[in-house]
């Protein structure tokens, strides 16, 4: 385990001061129910606080490239940029795949599926480069990670349905929408995730997906949906 974590380091270029913050980040939750002995940490806490710090650098990345887009414009890139796709792209480049410690049964699934477990290993990576190296180390590894990226937005409008609701929401009633989970099933690699929006107390639509954000997707199209019936009724 150490020397896989070892030869990371070198593919990264990133020496770790905590080199266990590096083994938890690589850690899938299948290692360590097949690995009880270990006493190992899996990598679902990491991943909860890298996803945010991965926001919020490209927030800033994007606030600076487009200082005359508009809020909505900004939401639409960074959704881009944050999505499963890209994540999955930027895994692959570092060669993430080849190193996250998976369980006997994970070590034998398809390649979509594993590139699926190393796109969210990766926010857990940025969640523990973020604490061992600092918020200034982090977004500038990120800034490299996605600039590729950030040069080529598709040229089509993006199904962006939670920016749209967003709008929908602060024009008639002056609030956003928050999002919650409120069940996970499935396997650890097959997750399921459902989602509920709601506007202040009140539910506007559910809606389950392979991931937080595509469920939080779903169920944005289903109460922008559920609105324009209202409308024309």
């Amino acid at each position: 385990m150490e020397k896989r974590i070892e030869d990371f380091e070198k593919v990264l270029g990133i020496s770790f001061e905590n080199k266990e913050l590096l083994k938890i980040a690589l850690t899938h939750r299948s290692y360590k129910v097949s690995h009880k002995e270990l006493n190992l940490e899996d990598n679902e806490r990491l991943e909860f606080l890298g996803d945010s710090v991965l926001n919020l650098c490209i927030s800033m990345m994007l606030y600076q490239k487009f200082p005359k887009d508009e809020e909505g414009e900004l939401t639409k890139k960074r959704a881009y940029l944050v999505c499963k796709n890209t994540l999955v792209k930027v895994a692959k480049k570092i060669k993430l795949t080849e190193f996250v410690f998976l369980g006997r049964r994970e070590e034998k699934l398809d390649a979509k599926s594993k590139e699926n477990i190393a796109a969210r290993a990766l926010e857990a990576l940025i969640g523990a480069i973020f604490l061992d190296k600092g918020f200034e180390v982090v977004c500038e590894r990120i800034r490299k990670w996605f600039l590729p990226y950030l040069r080529r937005f598709p040229k089509t409008p993006l199904h962006d349905y939670k920016t749209r609701l967003q709008e929908v929401l602060q024009k008639r009633f002056h609030e956003r929408p928050t999002y919650e989970v409120v069940s996970m099933s499935g396997p650890p690699h097959n997750p399921v995730f459902e989602v509920v929006v709601k506007l202040g107390d009140k539910v506007l639509a559910k809606a389950k997906g392979g991931s937080k954000k595509e469920a939080e997707i779903l169920a944005a199209k289903k109460a922008i949906s559920s609105i324009q019936n209202e409308e024309s009724s």
